[in-house]
């Protein structure tokens, strides 16, 4: 198999392969039973002493027996104690406060059996720390109610001006808003990218202080909201500038036709006002509202060359300018004016043609930069299933720590960031990842990075289902 597809196809097969060992490697025990720890998680720090120790189990052939369900903490039998809940599908054990955990380093370990006699074992640590402090609350002492209030009284007083001030034109000026914005129109950007963004500042404010209020958050919450916000603020502006891109594209093939068109009425001895005048009474596609506008701007007495320059201004298009310039100075010189008006039409149709098929080569780069971002998610999925094996690594023997009086060094102390912190900055590095790589086959394939945007929207919302599904 050839071509973009072939390509995707591998890169598949790469990511499949290279996440299935890891997997594979995290759960020596390859038989029916699979137990997950759900709380604390493995190499993670509590700051409660009698903190809630809960696994889940799932098996493939059998039931788990609640009856033959052992939970062992810091190598006690915590089973027959009435803290112990066991269940076919979990286990969960709430010490009592007459016997809180050692602060330090704490184990877990669950031993469980089915119907059909299948036996499994899995055994974490973790740390209770009561001094360790938890991200401060941004919003602490104050209410995101309180900050909706004040931008509402801001709003309200800018209304208020606002409105004072069209009084004010009415009764000198005769203001109008029909007027105003007839002379004025209203930019999308406002639309597509300003209120977009006024409402992603809004919708961080109230789920932020909903994060640091909440005693449990689900996982990944506070990237979410920034995830959620991301979305909020660029997928208008995203679709429409994709929509715009389109259109530039169905302007420059009508435009190079409709030079065409005029070159073959001009050497039918019909001058270029004319023609315009009269391809307007035939065209329909996207051009014919511009060519009706100026067919009444030629019937007023404009200039042939100011009608056609602002007949190609709202399509936005470089190419089209510049072809149109040409075309506007050639008339306005004089001479073989067809000639000029066809040999302009064929470059630019030629080049809307090199355009087109560049466009269709690009789709080969572009899958293997969507190839890489998944080989590297692959990468950091693999990182992320071995890491809980590499929390008593030791580096010892690298001589880093703090100098000692004879000139030697200590024997390394190496802080280590817990399991759900390593996913964390791992999506985090993901996200920014997906962001960069969409602005960057934007500016590849396009020439600008707002054409990449929907790109980066749905690399990162990949993103967030993969870690999400993967570690929940």
């Amino acid at each position: 198999m050839k071509g973009p597809w072939g390509v995707l196809l591998i890169g598949l097969l790469v990511f499949l392969f290279v996440i299935a060992p890891p997997a594979r490697a995290a759960r020596p025990d390859l038989g029916p039973i699979t137990i997950t720890p759900t709380s604390p998680l493995p190499n993670s720090t509590v700051t409660s002493q009698t903190p809630t120790i809960s696994a889940s189990f799932s098996d493939t052939v059998s039931t788990v027996n609640p009856n033959l369900v052992f939970l062992y903490v810091d190598g006690f039998n915590v089973t027959p104690t009435d803290s112990v809940n066991a269940t076919p599908f979990s286990v969960t054990y709430q010490p009592p406060s007459i016997l809180p955990l050692n602060i330090g380093a704490d184990n877990a370990t669950v031993y469980v059996t089915d119907l059909a006699g299948n036996t499994a074992s899995f055994e974490w640590n973790f740390t209770v720390n009561p001094n360790a402090t938890s991200a401060p609350n941004p919003f602490g002492g104050i209410k995101p109610t309180t900050i909706l209030l004040y931008l509402g009284i801001a709003g309200a007083i800018s209304g208020a001006a606002v409105g004072g001030y069209i009084l004010f034109l009415k009764q000198t000026t005769r203001f109008t808003f029909r007027r105003y914005f007839a002379t004025h129109p209203v930019k999308r950007q406002y639309f597509d990218l300003y209120l977009p963004l006024v409402a992603a500042f809004i919708f961080i404010v109230v789920a932020l202080d909903w994060v640091y209020t909440t005693p449990n958050p689900p996982p990944y919450a506070f990237d979410l909201v920034f995830v959620v916000a991301v979305f909020i603020a660029l997928t208008a502006f995203g679709i429409d500038s994709r929509r715009e891109m389109l259109r530039i594209r169905a302007y420059e093939r009508a435009f190079s036709q409709f030079l065409f068109e005029m070159a073959d009425a001009m050497r039918g001895g019909i001058d270029p006002a004319k023609a315009i005048v009269e391809l307007s009474k035939t065209q329909s596609n996207i051009l014919a509202r511009h060519l009706r506008i100026a067919a009444d701007g030629i019937r007023m007495g404009r200039p042939f060359d100011v009608v056609l320059r602002d007949l190609v201004l709202p399509m936005k298009s470089h190419l089209i300018s510049r072809y149109a310039g040409l075309v506007a100075d050639a008339t306005a010189a004089g001479g073989e004016t067809a000639t000029v008006v066809y040999r302009a039409a064929k470059d630019m149709d030629d080049f809307v043609k090199i355009e087109e098929e560049r466009e269709k080569q690009l789709l080969l780069p572009v899958a293997v930069i969507y190839i890489a971002f998944g080989v590297l998610m692959a990468v950091l999925f693999a990182l992320l299933f071995i890491a809980p094996d590499l929390g008593t690594l030791d580096v010892s023997f690298l001589n880093i720590g703090n100098p000692l009086a004879n000139g030697g060094a200590a024997g390394a102390t190496v802080p280590h960031l817990t399991f759900a912190t390593l996913k964390e900055r791992f999506f985090e590095l993901m996200l920014i990842n997906a962001l960069g790589t969409g602005a960057i086959i934007g500016a590849f394939t396009e020439g600008r990075a707002r054409y990449g945007i929907l790109h980066s929207l749905g690399l990162v919302a990949g993103t967030a289902i993969a870690f999400i599904l993967i570690f929940p």
